[in-house]
C-alpha cells in the first residue's frame, strides 16, 4: 500500500509541475505581447504629438509672418473730371430790324478774324443818310452866308448863331445814321467755327435777335472740377494728363487759374487749364478724366547742422570761460 500510494502521489506532483510551467510560459508570452503593444502605442503617440507640435509651430510662425508684414498703404487718387471748352464763345446778334441778305458761313464752317458773318438790307438807312448829308450841306451854306453878312453888319448875330446850331444838328443826325450803317454788316471778332445757325438768309431779324453762335477753333481749354482740399497743393502751372472719353486719346494740360469760390455743398472748386491736343482730335464738349502727379512732400528743415553749430559754440564758450577762471 505504501508503494502504491507513493507512486500515485508522484504522478500528480509531476503534472502539477507541468501545469505550473505552462501557466508561467503563457504569462510571460502575454506580458511580452502587452509590452509590445504598449511600446507601439507610445511610439505612435510621440509621433502624433511631434507632428501636432510641428504644425502648431508652423501656424504660429505663419501668424507671426502675417502680423509682421505691413499692410500696403492705399495710393491717393488724384483724378478729376473735366470738359473741353473753347476759350472764346460768342452769340452774334442783330442790332437793327432789317432783312438778312447774306450769311456766308453755315454750321461747322471755319472763318478768319474779320470775316463777314451777316449782312442786312440797309437801303432805307442809306437813303436817310443821304438826306441828312444834304441837309448838312444846306445848313452849312446858310451858316457861311450869315457869317459873311455879319461881317458887313447886314444881319443880326442871333441869326448867325441859329444857322450855326442848325448846322451842328444836321451833322449830328448824319453821324448817327452813318453809325447805324456800320451795323448793316457783322464781322467775326475772332477766328473760329460756326456752332449753330439761329437765323437764315431772307428772314427779317429784329433788334437784339441772335443770328449765330460761334466759338474759337483751335484755342481750347479744359474746365475741371476738383476737391477743395486740393487747394493745399494745387497751383497754376501744375501739369496733368487728360484721357478723352470719346476717343480714348491722352493729351497733356497745365493749370492756368483757380476758381474764385468753393461750392459749399459738394466741396469742390472749378479749375481752368490749357491743353495741348497734339495729333489727337479734340472738340469742344468732349469730356474726360484728368490725372495729376502725386505732389512731392516738402523736405523738413535740416536742423542738425544748426544744433551742432550751437553745441560747438556752447562748448567753446565753456572752454573759454573755464580758461579765464582764476587758478
Amino acid at each position: 500500500m505504501t508503494d502504491i500510494d507513493d507512486a500515485t502521489a508522484e504522478v500528480p506532483q509531476d503534472q502539477s509541475d507541468k501545469k505550473k510551467l505552462l501557466i508561467g510560459g503563457g504569462v510571460l508570452a502575454a506580458a511580452a505581447m502587452v509590452a509590445g503593444i504598449v511600446y507601439a502605442n507610445s511610439g505612435d503617440t510621440n509621433w502624433s504629438e511631434d507632428q501636432s507640435v510641428s504644425a502648431a509651430d508652423a501656424e504660429a510662425g505663419a501668424g507671426e509672418d502675417i502680423a509682421a508684414a505691413p499692410e500696403p498703404e492705399p495710393e491717393p487718387v488724384l483724378d478729376a473730371r473735366g470738359v473741353i471748352a473753347a476759350k472764346n464763345t460768342s452769340t452774334i446778334a442783330s442790332r437793327m430790324t432789317a432783312r438778312i441778305t447774306a450769311m456766308p458761313f453755315r454750321e461747322g464752317r471755319s472763318f478768319r478774324r474779320g470775316a463777314l458773318l451777316a449782312r442786312f438790307d440797309c437801303s432805307t438807312i442809306q437813303a436817310e443818310l443821304r438826306a441828312a448829308r444834304a441837309a448838312t450841306v444846306a445848313y452849312k451854306k446858310s451858316y457861311e452866308t450869315n457869317v459873311e453878312l455879319d461881317s458887313y453888319e447886314a444881319v443880326g448875330r442871333n441869326e448867325v448863331a441859329i444857322s450855326q446850331a442848325n448846322l451842328g444838328r444836321a451833322q449830328a443826325e448824319a453821324n448817327a445814321i452813318s453809325a447805324q450803317l456800320k451795323d448793316c454788316s457783322v464781322y467775326a471778332p475772332f477766328a473760329g467755327t460756326v456752332v449753330e445757325e439761329i437765323a437764315s438768309r431772307g428772314e427779317v431779324a429784329a433788334s437784339g435777335q441772335p443770328l449765330l453762335r460761334i466759338q474759337s477753333g483751335g484755342d481750347l481749354e479744359a474746365d475741371l472740377i476738383v476737391p477743395s482740399n486740393w487747394l493745399t497743393w494745387l497751383r497754376p502751372g501744375a501739369a496733368f494728363d487728360f484721357v478723352i472719353d470719346e476717343t480714348g486719346a491722352t493729351i497733356t494740360g497745365e493749370v492756368t487759374r483757380l476758381g474764385a469760390s468753393v461750392d459749399p455743398v459738394s466741396k469742390t472748386i472749378r479749375v481752368s487749364a490749357n491743353i495741348v491736343p497734339g495729333d489727337a482730335m479734340v472738340l469742344p464738349g468732349m469730356s474726360g478724366t484728368a490725372t495729376f502727379e502725386e505732389p512731392e512732400e516738402e523736405p523738413a528743415e535740416d536742423t542738425t547742422e544748426a544744433e551742432n553749430d550751437a553745441t560747438e559754440i556752447g562748448g567753446d564758450g565753456e572752454a573759454e570761460s573755464s580758461g579765464n577762471e582764476p587758478s
